[in-house]
């Protein structure tokens, strides 16, 4: 199994949003940080070349900002966002272990814009590639890599890592464009993280985390 690192395995950290959207009179519940990723997600996703100003005023916008403040407070929650440590997503760590101790052989796969994905994985305490955390055969980050999500290259090297055909595999992430395409591009069969409901894609599977997942494939 293959795993996407943001989204599935990690969440942004309500704390450090909630402390940059402060000045702005804001401070959002964590349902309400993680919900906004997701829209983001699904935003990018829709558009063919982003809007990169409109969708941060969008995350702002999402994250309870009132639109005369979205513009100022947009390049804070977006700093915010991207470039401060995220947190494990709620039952992931125990999926994990689960997953581990029932056989499955496990492999992240992370577009990243920061190049430490593998050390967020470990400091949450979710997954490493050696020591007492779950095990993964390996840790991609497009950072590193030069290349990532959808390009089949990424994919293809974590098969060769889990020593997968790609019939074998099931890959989980929360991006139509990159995770779901990109799986099914190779061959993997994609599992969609979607808990906001936003895609109406009927070509594959939706879930609401990665705990629910395993839940439902352990039993």
């Amino acid at each position: 199994m293959t795993l996407d690192a943001h989204g599935v395995l990690l969440l942004p950290d309500p704390a450090v949003l909630r402390q940059a959207l402060k000045p702005f009179g804001v401070e959002p519940d964590d349902e309400a940080c993680w919900r906004a990723h997701f829209e983001m997600i699904r935003l990018i996703d829709q558009t063919a070349e982003p809007d990169w100003p409109g969708i941060h005023r969008a995350m702002a916008a999402a994250l309870g900002v009132p639109a005369e403040r979205q513009v100022d407070a947009a390049p804070a929650a977006v700093d915010a966002y991207l470039t401060k440590q995220w947190v494990a997503a709620p039952g992931a760590a125990d999926a994990l272990a689960r997953l581990e101790s029932s056989g499955f052989s496990l492999a992240v796969i992370a577009n990243s814009p920061h190049g430490n994905v593998e050390d967020w994985l470990a400091d949450a305490g979710l997954c490493g590639t050696s020591g007492p955390l779950p095990r993964v055969a390996c840790v991609l980050d497009s950072q590193l890599l030069g290349f990532g999500k959808p390009d089949r290259q990424i994919f293809e090297l974590a098969l060769t890592a889990l020593d997968a055909v790609p019939s074998q595999c099931a890959h989980v992430g929360d991006s139509l464009a990159s995770d779901i395409l990109g799986a099914q591009a190779v061959g993997i069969t994609p599992v969609h993280v979607d808990p906001c409901a936003l895609c109406d894609s009927t070509d594959h599977v939706h879930t609401d985390s990665l705990a629910e997942f395993a839940g439902e494939l352990l039993r």
